[in-house]
C-alpha cells in the first residue's frame, strides 16, 4: 500500500495521540499508525457505529500477551501487554489505539523543578511547560479521587482502604502524604456519556480496581477517547495492526515508512510503506529507540548521532509489597478504587498506593516459582478460573515507587539482533533503588507486615512501567539524538515525541510530562 500524508505518526499513546491532533487541527493530512489493536471495556457494549474493537483481555486470553506466537511462531500475539525481557531488566508497555495509556495508572503530577538543572536541553524547564500542561488538562482533566483522606465521596460514600493505611503509616513514620489527581472519570457508573471528543463515550469509575487491566468502564481518560478521537473526528486516519519495520528518507524531501498489516488472528497480512513530509515516532522508550537503531544499522539512516540509546532510565521504579503473613487469601479491600490514589513524597523519590492487582493473582507474588508458572501458562494460553485466582489471592498491600536515578543505561542491539541494556554498575545498585527499598521495608514494618521486594519481578531483575530516554534531546548531536523540540539531528522533517526523548529521570510519573512536550513539539511543527 503506496499513499502520501503531510505527517505520519508512528505510534498512539501520549505523544503520538497529542501531535496527530495538533497536526489535524492544523489541517494536515494524517495517518497514525499503530501496531496493537482497538481495545474497548467490556462494561461499554458495542455500537455498530463504533470502529472494530476487541474487548480488553484476560490472563491466560490468546490475545493477552504481545509477541510471537509459541506454536506459531510466523504469526504475532496481537495482545494488551508486552513484557520486555532482557537480562537485567523487564519491561512492561502497553499495545493497542492509545499505547500505553492504556494500562496506565492513571497518575497526573507534574515534573518536579529541580530534575531541568542538569540535564536538560536550555529553555526547557518546569516553567516553560506550563502552558503545555495546562493544554494537556483539557484532554486528561485530572481530579482527586474520592474516598481517600481529605477527599469525601458524598455520592457513594466509598472509601479507598489502602490510601487511609498509607497515610496513617506516614503520619507514624513523620513522613509527608499527599493525594494525587489521576484522569479518570467519577460520573455516572451506568449510563454511558459522550465525553465531548468525537464519537467517544465513557461510564464513570466504578472502583474496580483493573485500571491497569484495561478499563472495564472506559472511566480512563486514555489517549485513544481523547487526542485520537478527536483527530478523527477531524479526518486523521488511524489504522491499527500496523507495525512499522523502519524509517527511511524518499525523493523530494519526503520520508518513506515501511510497515507490516497484520490480520487479527496474527497472521502477516500486507507489507508496504507510506510516505509524508514529516515522521513523527512515538513507539516509547523501547520502541522508538529501537526503531531507530534498527534503521542506522540497515544503512536507511546512517548518520544519526552516537548518542542514540544513551541516557536510558527507569525512572526508579520498585515495584515491592508488603504481606500479610498470618493470612490466608486476600481479606484486606486492597483492590477497591483507582489503582493509584495516593502517594508519600520522599523528595527524590516517592512511594505510591497501588490497588493489588488480583486479576493477575501469581504474577505479583511472593514466590519466583509461582511468577515463572503463571506466567508460562498464561503465555500457553491457560485461562485460570475466579476461584483459581481467588485461592492465588495474597492479603498483600502493593507499594510503587518512583525516583531519579541516574539514567546510565545504554539501549543496543546485541548479536541476535534484539534490544539489550548495559548500565554500568548494575540497576539493582542504583542509590535510588536501594532507598526505596529501605523506604518500603520500613512502610512493611510499620504495618506490622512483612516485607516482600520486586513482587513482579522474575530472577530478582527489577521492572520498569515508566521507561525513558534512549533518544534524549540535548542542545547538540553529541550529547543527543533530537533538539528541544524533537528534531532528529541531521533529518529534517524527522521527530521523535515521547518518553525516549526525555534525557534524565523524572522521578515522578511520567506521562503528564510526555504529553506536555509533544504538545510543545506540536505547536512548532
Amino acid at each position: 500500500m503506496y499513499k502520501r500524508f503531510d505527517v505520519v505518526v508512528v505510534g498512539s499513546g501520549f505523544g503520538g495521540g497529542t501531535v496527530a491532533l495538533r497536526s489535524a487541527q492544523d489541517g494536515k493530512t494524517v495517518c497514525v499508525l499503530e501496531r496493537g489493536r482497538r481495545w474497548r471495556g467490556k462494561n461499554l457494549p458495542a455500537r455498530e457505529s463504533d470502529q472494530p474493537t476487541t474487548p480488553f483481555p484476560e490472563l491466560g486470553d490468546k490475545h493477552f500477551f504481545w509477541g510471537r506466537q509459541l506454536w506459531r511462531p510466523q504469526r504475532q500475539r496481537l495482545g494488551l501487554f508486552e513484557v520486555r525481557q532482557m537480562l537485567n531488566l523487564q519491561g512492561l508497555v502497553g499495545a493497542g489505539v492509545g499505547g500505553g495509556s492504556l494500562i496506565w495508572a492513571n497518575v497526573v503530577i507534574e515534573a518536579p523543578e529541580k530534575i531541568f538543572a542538569r540535564g536538560w536541553p536550555a529553555g526547557v524547564d518546569l516553567y516553560e511547560l506550563q502552558r503545555y500542561y495546562r493544554l494537556a488538562d483539557r484532554y486528561l482533566r485530572p481530579a482527586l479521587v474520592p474516598g481517600t483522606p481529605s477527599v469525601p465521596d458524598p455520592v457513594n460514600g466509598r472509601m479507598v482502604t489502602r490510601a487511609q493505611m498509607l497515610k496513617a503509616t506516614a503520619d507514624q513514620l513523620g513522613k509527608p502524604w499527599r493525594p494525587v489527581r489521576v484522569a479518570v472519570n467519577f460520573g455516572d457508573e451506568n449510563n454511558p456519556q459522550a465525553n465531548g471528543h468525537g464519537a467517544a463515550r465513557q461510564l464513570g469509575c466504578n472502583y474496580c480496581g483493573l485500571c491497569l487491566a484495561g478499563c472495564p468502564q472506559n472511566a480512563k481518560n486514555t489517549v485513544d477517547i481523547t487526542y485520537i478521537a478527536a483527530a478523527e473526528a477531524l479526518g486523521a486516519e488511524v489504522r491499527p495492526l500496523h507495525k512499522v519495520t523502519a524509517v527511511e528518507p524518499a525523493d523530494g524531501g519526503r520520508w518513506r515508512v515501511h510497515f507490516r498489516r497484520y490480520d487479527p488472528d496474527g497472521r502477516l497480512a500486507e507489507t508496504g510503506y507510506l510516505e509524508a513530509k514529516q515522521v513523527v515516532l512515538a513507539a516509547g522508550s523501547f520502541g522508538s529507540t529501537e526503531l531507530l537503531l534498527r534503521s542506522r544499522a540497515s544503512g536507511m539512516l546512517r548518520q544519526l548521532s552516537p548518542a542514540l540509546g544513551s541516557r536510558f532510565s527507569i525512572n526508579g521504579n520498585v515495584l515491592s509489597g508488603a504481606l500479610n503473613p498470618g493470612a490466608s487469601g486476600l481479606n484486606l479491600d486492597s483492590d477497591r478504587g483507582p489503582v493509584i490514589a495516593s502517594m508519600i513524597d520522599y523528595g527524590d523519590y516517592a512511594i505510591e498506593d497501588y490497588a493489588n492487582p488480583t486479576w493477575t493473582a501469581g504474577l505479583v507474588s511472593t514466590s519466583n516459582w509461582s511468577r515463572i508458572s503463571t506466567f508460562a501458562l498464561a503465555m500457553a494460553g491457560h485461562k485460570f478460573s475466579a476461584s483459581a485466582l481467588a485461592r492465588k489471592a495474597l492479603d498483600m498491600l502493593v507499594y510503587v515507587g518512583v525516583g531519579m536515578d541516574s539514567a546510565r543505561g545504554r539501549l543496543k542491539l546485541n548479536k541476535l539482533g534484539m534490544l539489550s541494556l548495559d548500565w554500568p554498575g548494575g540497576i539493582n545498585n542504583e542509590p535510588v533503588v536501594l532507598s526505596l527499598h529501605k523506604a518500603m521495608s520500613q512502610l512493611a514494618s510499620a504495618q506490622g507486615r512483612k516485607y516482600v521486594p520486586n513482587v513482579f519481578s522474575i530472577f530478582n531483575r527489577l521492572v520498569t512501567y515508566h521507561p525513558l530516554g534512549g533518544c534524549p534531546m540535548a542542545d547538540n548531536p553529541q550529547e543527543g539524538v533530537v533538539d528541544s523540540l524533537g528534531r532528529v539531528f541531521g533529518y529534517p522533517g524527522l521527530y521523535v515525541a515521547d518518553g525516549s526523548l526525555i534525557p534524565t529521570a523524572i522521578g515522578r510519573n511520567p506521562s503528564y510530562t510526555i504529553a506536555a512536550l509533544a504538545e510543545r513539539i506540536a505547536e512548532h511543527m
